[in-house]
């Protein structure tokens, strides 16, 4: 496959800024620097964010997203087609966020990747909003629910709700079946529900 030239490239990019991912990822797979950049752009928040609901720990996340990037385009010529881009992004993200941590000495000598280590829930701006329109007494009671969730639970259902992954992705994400990627979020949305509940009562 040869890559566009650059400025046709750029020319299709800027008429079609939500232009599939399937396109975009081949065409930096056949060695374009501009679909690499597209790439980069698109995701960079996203994998940031999900960072931050895995570390407090800024400076790592960002040297994990420069590791990624930097791998992805040094062997961008080893790799084939994907299913999701974001979910391909994430998982490798994660790999290299959680071996950066390792590394540092952040994570418990008895850590390994089933553990409940802290995980936060980053909420969109959005929530915040809806948030900010009820009492304190009810976004303590939310926010309880929250932290009954295990880390598992929790990253689980933010990435369903939060960055609309589907269940086949999630598991993919997080290297489980799918079987416990439904119970995951079914457990996950049984415990927030019986606080959102409570809320009425409050």
């Amino acid at each position: 496959m040869q890559p566009r030239s650059k400025t046709n490239f750029n020319h299709l990019l800027a008429e079609n800024p939500a232009w599939n991912d399937h396109v975009v990822w081949n065409e930096f797979r056949a060695g374009s620097e501009l679909a690499f950049t597209a790439i980069y752009k698109r995701y960079i928040y996203e994998l940031y964010h999900y960072g931050e609901r895995l570390t407090a720990n800024k400076s790592l996340i960002e040297d994990s997203i420069h590791d990624l990037f930097v791998e992805l385009w040094n062997q961008r010529t080893h790799y084939g087609e994907v299913a999701n881009v974001k979910a391909y992004l994430c998982k490798g993200f994660k790999n290299r966020l959680i071996k950066n941590l390792n590394k540092a000495r952040l994570l418990p000598a008895s850590w390994h990747p089933g553990t409940d280590h802290e995980m936060e829930i980053v909420l969109s701006k959005e929530a915040e909003l809806i948030l900010g329109q009820i009492s304190e007494e009810q976004k303590q009671s939310i926010q309880r629910g929250i932290n009954s969730l295990t880390r598992r639970e929790k990253e689980a259902i933010t990435l369903r709700f939060y960055d609309d992954l589907s269940y086949q992705e999630i598991a993919e994400v997080m290297s489980v079946s799918l079987k416990s990627t439904y119970k995951l979020i079914y457990r996950a949305v049984g415990t927030l529900k019986k606080y959102l509940d409570r809320i009425h009562h409050l």
